[in-house]
């Protein structure tokens, strides 16, 4: 059997919304703060006509740049948790894993996993604690529980 992960510290958890990526990459502890990431400013705002688009606005954009600048902090960590708010298609964690898919395969492939959460409403150590409690739940317990065996690279 291949023991457990004890150590929290090799998860990186990015927490992201069309407004900002907050990025936990050296422990998901309650002293850690994370990084933040922001898109670029939409500096071309333009209302659409009723009905047509997604209610009236043209906000729905998704800037490679964003995407691309958290892949770069990510790039060397061992694994990965998204969070993101929302399920539908719109979702900026669904996105950037969309995105992690198609231009970073390699960054892909060490994502463990989606929390879905109301990042609006929460601060900095809520979300980490969520962050923990899913790390404690599907990695730690349940590895020594069901003789799982831990990916690859931790």
């Amino acid at each position: 059997m291949i023991t457990s992960i004890s150590n929290s510290n090799r998860l990186a958890v990015i927490a992201i919304t069309q407004d900002q990526a907050k990025i936990w990459r050296r422990g998901i502890g309650p002293e850690d703060l994370p990084e933040f990431v922001s898109p670029p400013k939409e500096v071309d705002h333009r209302h659409r006509r009723t009905g047509q688009f997604q209610h009236s606005h043209d906000t729905a954009h998704r800037f490679p740049e964003f995407f691309e600048d958290i892949a770069e902090l990510i790039r060397e960590d061992s694994a990965i948790l998204i969070i993101g708010h929302g399920k539908g298609k719109g979702a900026y964690h669904h996105l950037l894993q969309d995105y992690l898919s198609r231009k970073h395969p390699d960054i892909s492939k060490k994502v463990l996993g989606f929390i879905d959460l109301d990042l609006s409403a929460m601060s900095d150590g809520q979300i980490a604690m969520h962050a923990r409690q899913w790390f404690e739940k599907n990695f730690r317990k349940l590895a020594t529980w069901h003789d799982r065996q831990s990916p690859p690279w931790f």
